[in-house]
Order: C-alpha cells, then sequence, then structure tokens
C-alpha cells in the first residue's frame, strides 16, 4: 500500500537483439531522463523501470510478465514512459486497447520517439493513428516474408535453419554476409545418407522400427548429427530413402505421403 500519495512515473522497456541502441541500459537511460526532465519537477516519483526480455513483440502487453505488472501497479495520476513506441506493442488492438484502458484509470502513456502524450486529445489522436499504421507497415513485411518463402520452397532452396534429411545447408544468409542476396543452398550429406541407406536395409531385413531406433541409440559407426534413434524418426529416413530425399522440411508431411504411397 502507498504511503506516499504522489504520482508514480513507470518506465517500460523490451528487449532487442536487432538493434544494439534499444538494449535495457539505452531504453532506461533515455526514460529515466525524461522522467528528471519533464515530470520530476511537476512532484512525480520514480518508479522504476520494467523490462521484459526475449520476448517476442507479437505478445500483447498484458501478456508479458514485467509489463502484467506494471499494469498492475499503475493507479490515476501515475503515468507510464516508454522510449519508442514499438516497445511495448505490435499490434493497433492491443495498443489501443491498454492505452485506452490506462485512459480510464486516469494513467498517462509517453513515448518519447514521438512526442506523445495521451492525456491530451492530440497525444490519443496521434496513437491511435500511428499504431494503425505500424500494424500497416508490417502486414505489408509480413506479406513480402512469405512471398520469399513460398519463391525458396518453389525453388527447392533454404528457408529454415533445418535442412531435410540427406541433406546439409551451405552458404550464409543475406543478412549475416551484407551481401544483397542469400547464397545458401542444399547440398548432399553423403554420411547421413550412408545412414539412412543402413536403416532402410535393416527394415528390408525384417527388423522392427523400435529395434532399429535402440540399435541406433547404440551404434557408432554412421556419425549422426540429429536423433534418429526413435519410431518416427526411424520412418523418416525410410521415407527420405524410399522417395529420393525430397528436399522437403516437414517430416510429419513426407512420412504421410509415403504412407500413402504405400497404400497405392
Amino acid at each position: 500500500m502507498r504511503t506516499d500519495t504522489r504520482p508514480i512515473c513507470y518506465g517500460y522497456g523490451r528487449h532487442s537483439t536487432a538493434k544494439q541502441e534499444f538494449t535495457r541500459a539505452a531504453q532506461r537511460a533515455k526514460v529515466k531522463e525524461y522522467w528528471r526532465r519533464t515530470l520530476k519537477p511537476k512532484g512525480i516519483r520514480w518508479g522504476g523501470f520494467y523490462y521484459d526480455k526475449a520476448v517476442q513483440g507479437a505478445v500483447e502487453f498484458s501478456e508479458r510478465e514485467q509489463g502484467r505488472q506494471l499494469y498492475a501497479l499503475a493507479k490515476p495520476g501515475d503515468h507510464v514512459v516508454v522510449s519508442r513506441l514499438d516497445r511495448p506493442f505490435r499490434s493497433v488492438y492491443d495498443g489501443v486497447k491498454v492505452i485506452q484502458s490506462l485512459g480510464e484509470r486516469k494513467v498517462r502513456f509517453h513515448s518519447l520517439d514521438l512526442l506523445v502524450d495521451s492525456g491530451t486529445p492530440m497525444g490519443k489522436f496521434f496513437v491511435t493513428i500511428l499504431l494503425a499504421v505500424a500494424e500497416l507497415e508490417r502486414a505489408f513485411a509480413s506479406e513480402r516474408t512469405s512471398e520469399i518463402i513460398a519463391y525458396r520452397r518453389k525453388h527447392g532452396l533454404p528457408v529454415g535453419h533445418r535442412p531435410p534429411l540427406g541433406w546439409k545447408i551451405v552458404g550464409t544468409r543475406a543478412r549475416d554476409s551484407g551481401m544483397k542476396r542469400s547464397t545458401r543452398r542444399f547440398v548432399v550429406d553423403q554420411e547421413e545418407r550412408e545412414l539412412c541407406e543402413m536403416i532402410h536395409e535393416l527394415r528390408q531385413q525384417g527388423m522392427a522400427i523400435e529395434q532399429i531406433a535402440l540399435w541406433l541409440m547404440r551404434q557408432d559407426e554412421y556419425p549422426c548429427k540429429r536423433r534418429l534413434d526413435n519410431y518416427k524418426a526411424v520412418e523418416w529416413a525410410i521415407a527420405a530413402k524410399e522417395l529420393g530425399y525430397p528436399k522437403q522440411t516437414d517430416g510429419k508431411r513426407m512420412v504421410k505421403e509415403w504412407r500413402a504411397a504405400q497404400k497405392a
């Protein structure tokens, strides 16, 4: 329970792995400087900086551990300050919902990158418009990403980190190399294919899949970079061999197609 009835300023930030200028220290410094310069002279106390680590922007503010705590602590007359609008919110629905809810409780929201104060009519207007624009921009980015993924899958190029069974990925991503295009591609993983062929041969000899899995747990003749010592993985290896090592990273889908081909 509060013994000091003066309003409180709470800072909030979220971890960013991509841009070092958005680290915890940088975000906290900006927020606290704003409090010292603008809010402290008005008698508003510092209530601390709440920071969510390694949480996706898509997770709503009220579902983040620190965001939830801050939301519960803020009382009428308090202020919530962020260094950038994209730190607390990544959707117009979440942003408008939280800011409106805080406003109904007489809690003012400040975004320093836009000089927005939700306690003013113009501030409320700008917050709503800017969040909508940000969501539209993310939708366009998501659409472009989907098109790139579809193109790479259609042409048998790597999309994620996991290569298909019997293949390995060489080359680098564009963002890692500084080049305009990714040079990542699939090349044959001969060692893994030899293991798959051995698994297939054991199955052809009548060995049960469970026995093959047990053999895989104990054998050290064939190098194995990923776990194949379970029922589903053994089926995946057999399916990959019989289907000619398709460039398909979804093992479940491959096994389903293989089973359908067996029944045909």
